[in-house]
């Protein structure tokens, strides 16, 4: 049976080269099976964690290959990685790792919010896992006004949201009291036994081991040791790659494609519209280069091409290859969350504006500036709508605003949804 993660020969360093080298993981091989629950056991220091990311796909080994459900994440795009980190799997932290300034219901309908589910169904699956759960009722709260424990069954629900075939929990009890800390090792065991999960646990107390099947002993970044429990009835999942069939909603390439083609041929005919989403999905996969792409939409639209003007091609060819250099950066953005949801993201924000502004003849008080990062930030995270974004830019600064021009307005907030490519857009147009 295909094993649904293989590591073959990986080994990781922090800091490469320098005086502080730290050779983290050394010839790391292993295969776990859909529907296992495993740990890496170890001291603090020994690799266990770093193990953890590199199948998470937030760390990279500098050697070897990670194999999940037969595909190696060295080969997966930063958006393929990103999307692998939203579906793929579930984190459960030791810290929590909540947005504090956030109700509890949003912190888990966040990840969803990123795949493009709409608010409906997003607040209905986050309900659906607090009822499990048990804490329906502190679903309004913010993580502030819960315990440790309460905390933490959050964090589990977050990881549960985007319903993951592999629950990866980093030393999960480890700001838990007793009670707290069983009842945790009892959900994970449902999860495991009833939902047929894949679940990893790393910790360095043997207590918490208690329903693992196998444990990978390690130290100083090996696996010293591995030990087999008694053997477990694994509950039988379906092996589809993880982002075909789990979200028919999740953002596609011709979804982007869509949202961009809306955002620019207004005007156009329905059959000149589809084929430039045609060929800017062909852009986007590295189908063709920009030169045909530029080609292709000066054509004459009876030769087979969009039929645009020169002039208006060439600037449109410019403009989606800007768009396509910043996706890798928000990709990386993603990737840097993944880490901890609550980081201020303050470089990467003020790079994504200057961007947004380029072009622009807009000089903006270091007030405005402050507002439109803040609106940028919660845009990237989902926080508002798309609507609501272009409000903020749109509104007075005496009203908290950021008090730009209309059509000002209208450019930033196409531009950012170009970027995003979220099919819920529905902007209005302004001319490229």
């Amino acid at each position: 049976m295909l094993p649904i993660i293989k590591l073959e020969n990986v080994d990781f360093y922090y800091d490469r080269g320098k005086p502080t080298e730290v050779h983290a993981l050394r010839n790391i091989n292993l295969e776990i099976q859909a529907g296992e629950y495993v740990s890496f056991f170890g001291p603090s220091g020994c690799g266990k964690s770093t193990i953890l990311y590199t199948i998470a796909g937030i760390e990279r080994p500098d050697n070897g290959k990670v194999i999940v459900n037969g595909q190696n994440l060295m080969d997966f795009s930063q958006r393929e990685l990103a999307i692998y980190r939203q579906i793929g799997i579930g984190i459960i932290f030791q810290n929590f790792n909540l947005i504090p300034s956030i109700k509890n219901i949003d912190n888990i309908t966040l990840p969803m919010a990123f795949l493009g589910i709409s608010p409906e169904k997003r607040k209905k699956r986050a309900m659906e896992i607090f009822e499990r759960l048990n804490i329906a009722n502190l679903a309004e709260r913010y993580p502030h006004e819960l315990s440790g424990g309460q905390q933490q069954r959050v964090g589990i629900a977050r990881a549960l949201a985007n319903n993951p075939p592999i629950i990866l929990a980093d030393e999960p009890l480890g700001n838990l009291d007793s009670a707290n800390a069983t009842n945790v090792l009892d959900l994970l065991k449902e999860f495991n036994e009833k939902d047929g999960k894949t679940i990893i646990i790393v910790t360095h107390e043997a207590w918490s081991l208690r329903d693992v099947r196998r444990i990978y002993y390690m130290r100083d970044g090996a696996i010293t040791k591995v030990e087999e429990k008694e053997p477990m009835k694994i509950v039988k999942r379906d092996g589809e790659i993880f982002y075909k069939k789990l979200f028919p909603e999740l953002p596609t390439i011709e979804t982007r494609a869509k949202v961009i083609a809306s955002l620019i041929m207004k005007g156009f005919s329905q059959p000149e519209v589809k084929r430039f989403e045609y060929f800017l999905a062909q852009r986007f996969r590295g189908q063709i280069d920009k030169e045909v792409f530029r080609m292709v939409l000066d054509r004459p639209y009876k030769e087979g091409g969009v039929g645009l003007w020169k002039q208006k091609a060439e600037k449109i060819a410019n403009y989606v290859e800007d768009v396509i250099a910043e996706e890798e950066d928000l990709a990386k953005l993603y990737k840097k969350l993944e880490r901890s949801q609550e980081l201020p993201l303050l470089e990467e924000v003020q790079r994504i504006r200057n961007w947004l502004l380029g072009g622009l003849i807009t000089k903006l008080t270091p007030l405005q500036i402050d507002r439109l990062d803040e609106a940028i930030s919660e845009r990237i995270r989902n926080i508002i709508t798309a609507d609501n974004f272009l409000k903020v830019l749109d509104l007075a600064k005496h009203q908290g605003g950021v008090g730009l021009k209309v059509r000002t307005s209208f450019k930033i907030a196409e531009k950012l949804e170009m970027l995003l490519g979220r099919e819920e857009t529905k902007l209005g147009i302004s001319n490229i």
